[in-house]
């Protein structure tokens, strides 16, 4: 039987990680499946049982686990502990920091293909690890990483990729569209890459979409599903849009944003003091957004950068109408009758007011 691993770095609720799991359910019985991840996660149940999955020790999970999951434990040793690590990585480098936390973890078995399935985005001290584990501490015939996202835009570093990949036999690239962008950035590489896209599995996530009933009705309702993070997905930047519409006597909407991250605190402090509190709610982490998705009469995505995001794919399933600025697949991904593709901010505006106004 052949077998194949996947490093992952957690199972927390989102995109990456739902592709994961969905990816491992399409493989069938005749190939013997590991995932290593260094962290768990609310979603790390949702493994099927023919699956083998192993975690990391104490250091690996609290160093791959968001810092704001760990302040809210309120386990202080933790929260030491991963400061103390934070400390380290910035002193001495986080490669060196994971290298010496995944030695550890060494897999000597053999496998047929051993995957990195995270972005392992080098610019950060964190959210990264699964190339190099793949890389220096697994035994494999072929060896595979997997790109989520716009290499360039989301600060991939050129010499640590060229050096990391140049290991790898295939690097699979979500889109077209990020393929291209590789290609670009690393083009002596490009003959190691390919197009693989998310698997969407329509029925369970139709099934999963009438769970629960999220709100009443009341007016027109948007939703906005992914990580509370300013940086990637712009989540100050609906606020202050709410804030616009509000000014300009737009009101008769509601602005639900699914979803957990570093600038939840931030945000929240944000819609009080632009006094948007009626017009937009937090809801926080669902492990089953899709009821809000359905639910909603507009999906709307305003990332600063995306490859081929799950929760567009979501929404088409779904059959919302969807609301997105023009990240690197979009054309791709949306045709026209599924939803409006947004040149820029502006047009993202005034077409949001237009939506919401029936003008």
């Amino acid at each position: 039987m052949k077998k194949i691993f996947f490093a992952a770095q957690n199972f927390n609720v989102g995109g990456i990680q739902t592709s994961l799991l969905n990816l491992i359910n399409t493989i069938d019985d005749s190939y013997e499946v590991e995932v290593f991840s260094f962290s768990g996660g609310a979603l790390i149940d949702k493994v099927p049982d023919k699956v083998t999955i192993c975690r990391g020790d104490k250091y690996l999970n609290l160093i791959s686990t968001p810092l704001n999951t760990v302040l809210r434990s309120g386990n202080i040793p933790d929260i030491l502990i991963r400061v103390a690590l934070t400390v380290y990585a910035k002193a001495f480098g986080s490669e060196r920091l994971y290298e010496k936390l995944l030695r550890k973890h060494r897999r000597n078995e053999y496998y047929d293909v051993a995957i990195s399935f995270f972005n392992d985005v080098p610019a950060g001290c964190f959210n990264k690890g699964t190339n190099l584990y793949v890389d220096k501490f697994t035994n494999a015939g072929k060896k595979v990483a997997w790109i989520h996202t716009d290499p360039v835009k989301s600060g991939f570093d050129k010499d640590y990729c060229r050096r990391i990949y140049c290991n790898f036999d295939v690097i699979v690239c979500v889109s077209k569209a990020v393929k291209e962008k590789f290609d670009m950035f690393l083009p002596e590489y490009s003959n190691k890459t390919c197009v693989v896209y998310n698997v969407f599995p329509e029925k369970e996530i139709l099934k999963a979409a009438n769970e629960y009933m999220p709100f009443e009705k009341k007016c027109f309702e948007i939703v906005t599903v992914g990580r509370v993070d300013n940086s990637t997905k712009r989540m100050d930047g609906i606020i202050r849009i709410v804030k616009r519409l509000k000014d300009e006597g737009v009101g008769n909407f509601k602005w639900r944003i699914v979803g957990d991250g570093p600038d939840m605190k931030r945000n929240t402090e944000l819609v009080r003091e632009l006094g948007v509190c009626d017009l937009v709610e937090f809801t926080g982490e669902r492990k089953n957004p899709y009821p809000y998705i359905k639910s909603a009469d507009l999906f709307a995505l305003y990332s600063a950068y995306e490859g081929y995001p799950m929760v567009i794919g979501e929404a088409i399933v779904l059959g919302t109408k969807i609301l997105t600025v023009n990240y690197a697949a979009a054309k791709e991904q949306i045709n026209e009758e599924q939803g409006i593709i947004c040149e820029n901010d502006e047009v993202f505006y005034e077409t949001l007011k237009s939506l919401i106004t029936g003008a």
